[in-house]
């Protein structure tokens, strides 16, 4: 009588019973090593203003890209305008920087930007307007875009998906075809 379930796969395991790689699998893991590529000049300049040293490796990354792969490109851009619409306003509002990631603790400057009275008074009334059309369809999802805007990754890829939905729809860029 045979083993009830799903065949094993063939081949030499570990003591845990997990599948062992063979040697071929073992080669194609392995990443090639090229020849090394010298940051930017407007790598250099950011890694400078952030860290303090232009050869840092960490690098203060969109939590947006980080799900990129899987949002519609009209989510993307909306979580990015949404990131957008936030740093003005915290210029607009003279509010210190914090950064996100490794130097969460650490707070540049007081904030204080080049931004005339009206300037400061339309980058206010753009961020309650962003913050307003994502609660209308979910508090949930406002907290997550939030997230996204301040520069932590989101909890609920689902509420995130909802919110830069409804913000996308309210910034028209979706193309609504007749039924």
């Amino acid at each position: 009588m045979g083993r009830l379930g799903r065949p094993r796969k063939q081949g030499q395991r570990y003591p845990s019973g997990g599948l062992r790689p063979t040697e071929a699998e073992i080669e194609r893991r392995k990443t090639p090593r090229g020849e090394v590529i010298e940051p930017t000049a407007e790598t250099m300049a950011r890694r400078m203003a952030l860290f303090g040293d232009w050869k840092a490796v960490r690098e203060e990354v969109c939590p947006v890209d980080r799900v990129a792969a899987r949002l519609t490109e009209e989510q993307y851009h909306a979580g990015r305008y949404a990131r957008t619409v936030y740093a003005r306003y915290v210029v607009a509002i003279r509010a210190p920087r914090v950064t996100a990631g490794q130097l969460r603790d650490y707070v540049q400057g007081s904030g204080e930007g080049g931004m005339t009275l009206d300037q400061a008074i339309a980058a206010k009334n753009e961020y309650i307007e962003v913050v307003t059309a994502i609660r209308r369809y979910s508090f949930r999802s406002l907290k997550e875009v939030e997230r996204i805007m301040h520069g932590s990754p989101p909890r609920s890829l689902d509420a995130l998906i909802v919110g830069l939905t409804a913000l996308a729809d309210h910034m028209g860029m979706f193309k609504r075809e007749a039924a």
